[in-house]
């Protein structure tokens, strides 16, 4: 195994130890960063001038590069000096930090940690160099004003040293933990065995694909069946892999459901003696205490005072805990008064598992920058990943409506800068609802002008946000960020995008700028990672999703078969009924009757699976009339998650008469639900789950039309088998399970869509009539 280096910037270091105070939730001028810049080039320049008149030299943005050993652990430590003059009587250090304090206010007390920081520079030049002594200058100039205040102190090296491996000292009791943890993971780790023993069918073949993935720096895009035991087969070779290819796994999964089976994994591991720690993110608005618009240190006293208190509060959680989630979150913040959302983000550093969101890892606008700003030894772990596509669409897009400009221009004056700029931008959605009114179009360039409007009110609204007497609006900073977020997808705006427009009556009310092809910006997101694995029961066609989700012709490809027993799936076929859009409304009827057959076969718990809830209605309204004994439930649209959860509680194994459940393809019931035995025992499928005919749909189809002649199938043929083999899924979920399915549609006999059928359906068979039916599922629930 390696050996162990702690690589840290002194300002890292510096901050983590000597950060005090509230959190600020302040708002910070986009523009503030460039300011800042040009003020810190101005005070170089004067610094050279003054050092060149006096005869001495003057060098700036001074890289400074330290290996250490302290206490027996090596550290590389690195920063940069803003400034350094030498030449003189004693080697001058300086920092220069911008601010926003006036600066006769800066004149009693510096900021603490600004001070540690150029001491440290200090030290390490002194070190590096061999001089006895320096200067130690530190720099505040008003960002506003420019005008400029230092401080400045002369130490030898012994005090500077002194100084030096007191923040050394703090620091090590963090890292002295760490490394001990990372020896005792890594060890654990190389004698870790597979954790269920025996290997499932599948699971070797997984395992062994997802190490090499980590060991070559590839992407792996692997079709494993409901039954692989997909999570733990990819997590048990990745924590082999850390300490030797990488440092951190990050377990992104769509759904919380999967995370929980995430945690269970590392769970079960950590039961077999391995030594990691875990922690499972949670969504700001659903783990602070308070609503945002609270978030402050007035009104939120887990704000107010939160870095007095946050390392005394991870020293503690580190110190006690493995497997860490919200709940533990929310009792540590509690016991410590603390922010439990920011103290998340800080557990992380201390953690080999992060169980997380996609958008933790490949939005724009929420991925952990500290972690994916540059990227590290990381190994990206895409649980469901046929779910990625839609969500990487949806990331790497912007919209602006008409109707969030009208509500942030009512809070402004009509003279002010603000309600013009607005006003201008409303007039070219006007324009552009001269277009299609009451319609959608595209255009396949960005909107410039649109683009130039909005640079212009971003730069005002800027101004305004940064006003310190303007009282912040929730509302402005909403639409501040959304125009922020457009304008940064219009720089990535290239031929895998399109400009979507949505009219009403003699206006447009929003302009989207659509991803159709995500493929290459998830592909520059896993490269700044070691390795990427995609895994789902879903990955059909393989080629298909290696391409949307950013792989190449190199990287690796897996299709396991299903682990279970063919004959226990009785799988049926009926052909005899269109679900397309012209015949639906005749088959509402037929596919009652169907439905009926199939559940009349044996009791037991069903679920049934429909493209839309209005074409769920329908059949709902005519089986129910007609069968009002069966006892059915009924997905919503608007289920919150205790909805939810009561739905699943339904499926209960001991139920002794029959449950019939109606659901929508694609939806919450259709993946990730777990029913195993008699809690269900069938599914039948409505229709071949096609997404709905929109134009974003029809985008999506035209450009892989011109691409690889594939259109319809990329936009709408394979999303929609996807969808139906996630709701077939549901049916076998082990090794003892017995169910039945039944796919009714006359497309399903097409050869197209058999094409795309996994060989654990080959055996299907297609059925004729009610009695070719009732006898095939006679005799399948007679059997053993």
């Amino acid at each position: 195994m390696p050996e162990q280096i702690i690589k840290m910037s002194v300002r890292g270091i510096v901050e983590f130890i000597l950060r005090g105070g509230s959190i600020n939730t302040g708002y910070m001028s986009a523009n503030r960063a460039v300011e800042g810049t040009i003020l810190h080039q101005r005070i170089q320049r004067a610094r050279k001038n003054e050092a060149q008149s006096a005869g001495f030299t003057y060098k700036s943005e001074v890289s400074l590069k330290l290996d250490l050993i302290y206490n027996n652990c090596r550290y590389e430590m690195e920063g940069r000096a803003d400034g350094v003059i030498t030449g003189g009587p004693s080697v001058i250090i300086e920092e220069i930090k911008s601010t926003l304090t006036p600066v006769d206010r800066i004149e009693n007390k510096p900021d603490h940690w600004h001070w540690a920081q150029v001491k440290c520079y200090g030290y390490i030049y002194c070190r590096l160099f061999n001089e006895k002594n320096a200067v130690i200058r530190l720099t505040y100039g008003h960002l506003e004003t420019e005008e400029s205040v230092s401080f400045t102190t002369e130490m030898d090296f012994p005090e500077l040293e002194a100084f030096f491996l007191s923040i050394m000292e703090r620091y090590h009791q963090f890292a002295e933990m760490e490394i001990k943890r990372v020896e005792e993971r890594n060890e654990t780790a190389g004698h870790l065995s597979f954790p269920f023993g025996a290997f499932r069918k599948g699971q070797r073949e997984l395992c062994v694909s997802v190490y090499a993935a980590i060991k070559h720096g590839r992407r792996l895009f692997a079709q494993a069946p409901t039954g692989t035991g997909k999570t733990v087969s990819a997590l048990f070779p990745s924590i082999k892999a850390l300490g030797i290819f990488a440092d951190k796994i990050f377990y992104c999964t769509a759904k919380t459901i999967t995370r929980q089976v995430a945690e269970d994994a590392v769970r079960l591991m950590i039961e077999s003696g391995l030594r990691v720690r875990t922690v499972t993110l949670t969504a700001k608005d659903r783990i602070c205490f308070l609503p945002e618009r609270l978030c402050n240190p007035i009104d939120c006293e887990y704000a107010n005072g939160h870095f007095d208190r946050v390392n005394e509060a991870l020293m503690d959680i580190i110190t006690n805990e493995t497997l860490i989630g919200r709940r533990m979150l929310e009792a540590y913040a509690r016991k410590h008064m603390i922010c439990p959302f920011e103290f998340m983000l800080d557990v992380t550093l201390f953690c080999d598992v992060i169980i997380c969101d996609y958008n933790h890892v490949y939005d724009p606008k929420a991925k952990l920058k500290r972690y994916f700003s540059e990227g590290g030894r990381f190994i990206l772990l895409n649980d469901e990943a046929h779910n990625l596509i839609d969500r990487g669409r949806d990331m790497f897009s912007a919209a602006i409506t008409h109707g969030e400009l009208t509500k942030t221009r009512e809070l402004f004056g009509k003279k002010s800068g603000v309600y013009k700029d607005i006003g201008k931008v409303l007039k070219y959605f006007k324009e552009c609802g001269r277009e299609t009114p009451n319609g959608a179009y595209t255009e396949k360039a960005p909107p410039e002008i649109l683009r130039d409007l909005l640079k212009g009110l971003a730069s005002k609204l800027d101004e305004w946000l940064a006003e310190s007497r303007n009282e912040i609006s929730g509302q402005v900073l909403d639409a501040y960020f959304v125009i922020s977020d457009f304008l940064r997808i219009c720089d990535m705006y290239d031929n895998r995008y399109v400009t979507y427009i949505e009219a009403g009556d003699k206006t447009a009310f929003l302009i989207k700028l659509f991803c159709i092809d995500p493929s290459k910006s998830l592909a520059e997101e896993t490269k700044k990672s070691a390795a990427a694995v995609f895994f789902s029961a879903t990955l059909t066609p393989l080629d298909y999703f290696r391409d949307i989700l950013g792989g190449g012709k190199d990287d690796y490809t897996l299709r396991l078969p299903s682990p279970f027993p063919r004959n226990n799936l009785c799988l049926l076929i009926d052909g005899r009924v269109s679900t397309k859009f012209k015949f639906r409304e005749s088959s509402f009827e037929p596919v009652a009757e169907r439905i009926y057959e199939v559940i009349s076969a044996r009791k037991g718990n069903y679920l049934t699976f429909f493209s839309s809830y209005a074409y769920m209605g329908e059949v709902v309204e005519i089986f129910q009339a007609a069968h009002p004994e069966i006892d059915t439930l009924v997905q919503s649209p608007d289920m919150d998650e205790a909805s939810r959860e009561s739905f699943l509680c339904r499926f209960a194994p001991e139920n002794t008469e029959t449950m019939l459940a109606f659901a929508v393809l694609g939806g919450v019931f259709s993946e990730g639900v777990d029913l195993k035995a008699e809690r269900l025992i069938g599914v039948i499928v409505v229709g071949v789950g096609l997404p709905m005919i929109t134009e974003e749909r029809n985008v999506i189809s035209e450009y892989y039309s011109k691409l690889m002649g594939m259109g319809f199938e990329y936009a709408y043929v394979y999303p929609g088998v996807n969808k139906v083999m996630q709701a077939v899924g549901r049916v076998i979920r082990s090794e003892t399970d017995r169910g039945a399915v039944l796919l009714i549609d006359s497309r399903f006999a097409a050869n197209n869509y058999k094409s795309l059928f996994p060989s654990e359906w080959s055996h299907a068979r297609y059925v004729n009539g009610p009695r070719d039916m009732s006898k095939i599922l006679e005799a399948f629930w007679a059997g053993p």
